[in-house]
C-alpha cells in the first residue's frame, strides 16, 4: 500500500482539477463579453435621447409664443407630450424586438442575444417583467439596486443581477 505518492488506481482519490467539468446550461465561450454588454446597453439608452429633443421644443415653443391667454404649463403641453409618446414608441420597439427575436436594437449591433438560462428563447414575463420593469421599478425606489445590478457582471457566470432575477443569460448571436 502506498501512502505517500498516491496510487493511480485508488477509485476514491479525488478528481484532478483538469478533469472536472463544467456543468451548466451555456459554456463560457458562448457568454456574451462584459465591454460587448455594456455597450449593448449604451446604444440602447442613446435610443431615448431623440425623445428629449420633443420636451426641449415644447418649452421653446412655450417660451416663444406671444399668445398671453394661455397659461404657460399649457404651451409646453405638446412637447411634454410628444415626450411621453416617443418614449413609449421606444420601450414598446425593444419590447417587442425582446420578446420575439430575443435581441433589442444594442444587442442586435453588437451580434448578442438573450436566451433563458435552460437554453432556448426566454418567456416574455422574463425578458419584459422580471428582466426589465422589475429591475427599473426596483432601482428607481433605491438608486443602490442599479449599481449592485450591474457589478453582478463580474461574478463567474457574467449575469446581472436582472439576469439572476429573470432566469435569462446573454450569449454571443
Amino acid at each position: 500500500m502506498n501512502v505517500v505518492g498516491g496510487d493511480d488506481s485508488n477509485p476514491y482519490r479525488a478528481p484532478e482539477t483538469s478533469s472536472v467539468v463544467r456543468s451548466g446550461p451555456r459554456s463560457r465561450q458562448r457568454l456574451a463579453g462584459r465591454f460587448e454588454r455594456l455597450l449593448a446597453s449604451l446604444l440602447d439608452s442613446l435610443l431615448y435621447v431623440p425623445s428629449f429633443l420633443w420636451l426641449a421644443l415644447g418649452n421653446a415653443a412655450a417660451f416663444l409664443t406671444d399668445d398671453e391667454t394661455a397659461l404657460p404649463d399649457a404651451r409646453g403641453a405638446i412637447g411634454v407630450s410628444l415626450f411621453v409618446l416617443s418614449m413609449l414608441f421606444v420601450l414598446a420597439l425593444q419590447a417587442f424586438l425582446l420578446c420575439t427575436r430575443g435581441w433589442t436594437v444594442g444587442k442586435r449591433v453588437f451580434k448578442l442575444r438573450v436566451e433563458s438560462v435552460h437554453g432556448g428563447p426566454a418567456s416574455a414575463v422574463q425578458l419584459v417583467v422580471l428582466r426589465t420593469l422589475l429591475p427599473a421599478g426596483i432601482g428607481w425606489c433605491c438608486g443602490l439596486f442599479s449599481l449592485i445590478d450591474a457589478l453582478f457582471i463580474f461574478g463567474e457566470e457574467r449575469r446581472c443581477l436582472h439576469d439572476l432575477l429573470a432566469g435569462t443569460v446573454v450569449v454571443n448571436a
